[in-house]
């Protein structure tokens, strides 16, 4: 009894994964950012990777109360930025605050704004900043893929938690 449970359990989950995503929503966007998130704490460019569409746009926007810096990337680029400054880093806690979505009444794509803060540690010293994203998610045969990522980072907000 117990074995033909799980081999239907199982079962269900196969098909339910096999035919992926019919539209987007909240909850299946939300499992995609959040492993994107556990990509980036544990420093895993690799599992990023499937998350994200090879032609992404990529902006990150250092930001301070007299000056903004912009750098935009192709996805390669991109992670060649963070493997070079994830070599300098301990540790990558991001603690997400709030996010808000904003999907295409057709399902096929989606606008989320988000709101968190990153700790990291270098050297010992830890700081934890805000950090303004917005990412752009499309659905392409039942996946969901990342194809445009901006983050902006609020260096003011910048402040040593060790």
């Amino acid at each position: 009894m117990r074995l033909l449970l799980t081999t239907i359990l199982s079962l269900m989950l196969v098909t339910a994964t096999a035919f992926g995503a019919k539209k987007l929503d909240e909850e299946n966007i939300t499992k995609t950012l959040d492993a994107v998130k556990i990509a980036k704490e544990h420093m895993n460019i690799k599992a990023m990777r499937k998350h994200f569409l090879s032609r992404a746009s990529i902006s990150l926007t250092k930001q301070d109360i007299e000056s903004s810096q912009t750098e935009r990337y192709t996805f390669d680029e991109y992670t060649r930025h963070l493997s070079k400054q994830w070599k300098q880093v301990d540790s990558n806690l991001i603690e997400i605050q709030e996010r808000k979505f904003s999907i295409d009444p057709d399902g096929r794509s989606a606008l989320i704004k988000a709101t968190l803060v990153q700790t990291l540690e270098l050297k010992g010293v830890k700081t934890a900043t805000t950090v303004y994203e917005t990412i752009g998610v499309k659905l392409i045969k039942g996946k969901i893929y990342i194809n445009y990522y901006s983050a902006r980072s609020m260096l003011n907000t910048a402040m040593r938690v060790n």
